[in-house]
C-alpha cells in the first residue's frame, strides 16, 4: 500500500458518512487508502463531536508553542548552569 497522504476533515466526513450509509468498510478503506482502525476511530469522533471533532482546535497550536518555549527555556537554563559551573571552577584556579 502506498504512503497515505494527509486526510482533511472534509474527506473524513465523507468517509464516515459513507460508512453510516451502510457502505462496506473494506471498500471505503481501499478507496481512500486508510485503515479500518482509522475509519472506526473517525466514526466514533464524528458521533461524539460531529464534523467539529476532526478540526484542529485553536488551543492546540498555542499548547504546542508553549511546550516548545518551555523546552527552549530548559535548554537555556541548563547551558547557563554549565557556564556558571565552569566560571566558578576557573575562578578557583
Amino acid at each position: 500500500m502506498e504512503k497515505r497522504k494527509n486526510i482533511t476533515s472534509k474527506i473524513k466526513v465523507e468517509i464516515v458518512l459513507s460508512l453510516l450509509r451502510g457502505e462496506d468498510p473494506e471498500l471505503i478503506s481501499r478507496e481512500y487508502g486508510v485503515t479500518l482502525a482509522d475509519i472506526h476511530h473517525w466514526r466514533d469522533q464524528f458521533i461524539e463531536s460531529g464534523s467539529d471533532g476532526f478540526k484542529r482546535k485553536p488551543d492546540d497550536s498555542k499548547l504546542i508553542a508553549a511546550e516548545r518555549k518551555i523546552g527552549q527555556l530548559q535548554m537555556e537554563l541548563e547551558l547557563t548552569k554549565k557556564k556558571n559551573e565552569l566560571a566558578a571552577k576557573l575562578k578557583r584556579r
